[in-house]
């Protein structure tokens, strides 16, 4: 009888380490979150389409207002849509290749940008209105402009900018207007639907609007399944706290590295003097004296500096040393025997030894 792998062996929930009970509620928990999200953007998407599908199917306009706008409506002429702010915008004939082509197409996505394409020039800022027979523009400084849907072949839409150029068939100079990036949803599609409508087309706008629903249900958020504790990695930590942890591991390093090289500063010569060492029990070397001058050495006490003159340079400063560290080449010396260190170049003093060192060679 062959005994069951423990690798393929389910685990129940209970019986999992703590730290993977954590990060499946942590990840399930984010999941759900993001997936929340992604629900309400595509449900308020979805409520706008419904909204410009049933306008598209019903909506005849609207009577008021009928004040204040830039043109004079007639008595049977209905108002589709009001911008109070719209540049008019005008193309250059050299520089037509490139823009959109004009259609009673649906544009339901929206848009940010604002600069203008190569050869487009913003000429005026004003009011546009949309109505049932015509789309016009006015200016403060007087400048107006209309396209008429009779004399219209349609309106083009960019995909990129809010711009919407309007192709007549009198022979006049491409013209068009840019909108707000926020009204941009809104402006082309009562546009489109007045073109429609004045032409009798409206049947196929309503019929774009259903396909663009249908397929914005087709790509409705799937909620994520649930993950669980044997899912969590094996080391038990995500990727970012993996590399939050190495960063601070990093830092600790660094700092201790740091304190390491900043406890001991560099200084100009050596930290205390040679006669410290007596405080320390330990003889003193004695320094260098000037030509003529003696330096008797006191038993039990530090060694006496010379007479003749001041001493100075690194050999006065320089503070005795452990035994071991001793210049190569001379003798081994006995544990309370001092040397001291010189400058480059300079003479080798003479190891100092006390009366109280015992003889070498014998009893």
């Amino acid at each position: 009888m062959t005994a069951a792998s423990y690798s393929i062996m389910a685990i129940p929930a209970s019986a999992q380490p703590a730290w993977r009970i954590r990060w499946a509620e942590r990840e399930n928990d984010r999941r759900r979150r993001a997936y929340d999200a992604r629900f309400a953007a595509w449900q308020r998407h979805h409520d706008h389409l419904v909204r410009l599908r049933i306008e598209a199917a019903g909506f005849l306009g609207c009577t008021q207002p009928r004040a204040g706008l830039p043109v004079a409506l007639d008595d049977d002429e209905v108002v589709y849509r009001v911008l109070p702010v719209a540049d008019l915008v005008e193309v250059d004939a050299r520089h037509g290749a490139g823009l959109p082509a004009p259609g009673l197409t649906v544009a339901t996505d929206a848009v940010a940008g604002r600069a203008l394409p190569r050869g487009v020039r913003a000429l005026d800022t004003g009011m546009a209105v949309v109505t049932s027979r015509r789309v016009a523009f006015s200016s403060r400084r007087g400048r107006r402009h209309e396209w008429r849907y009779a004399d219209l072949v349609g309106p083009a839409h960019h995909p990129a900018l809010p711009l919407t150029l309007l192709h007549a068939t009198d022979g006049r100079r491409l013209a068009g207007l840019r909108v707000p990036a926020a009204a941009t949803v809104n402006f082309r599609f009562y546009l489109t639907l007045a073109c429609a409508a004045a032409t009798g087309e409206r049947a196929a706008v309503a019929a774009q609007l259903e396909a663009v629903l249908a397929a914005h249900r087709r790509a409705r958020p799937v909620p994520p399944l649930p993950v669980q504790p044997d899912q969590a990695p094996s080391s038990g930590l995500r990727a970012g706290p993996r590399a939050a942890l190495a960063a601070a591991v990093v830092a600790v390093a660094f700092v201790t590295l740091t304190a390491v090289g900043t406890a001991a500063p560099e200084r100009g010569g050596p930290p205390y003097r040679a006669d410290e060492g007596a405080r320390s029990g330990l003889p003193a070397a004695a320094p260098p004296t000037p030509t003529g001058a003696t330096a008797p050495a006191v038993p039990g006490g530090p060694v006496a500096r010379g007479t003749g003159a001041a001493t100075s340079g690194a050999a006065a400063l320089v503070p005795p040393v452990p035994w071991l560290a001793c210049p190569r080449g001379e003798p081994r010396p006995r544990p309370g025997d001092a040397c001291v260190h010189v400058s480059p170049g300079g003479p080798r003093p003479a190891r100092a030894r006390t009366p109280r060192d015992p003889p070498r060679g014998g009893a």
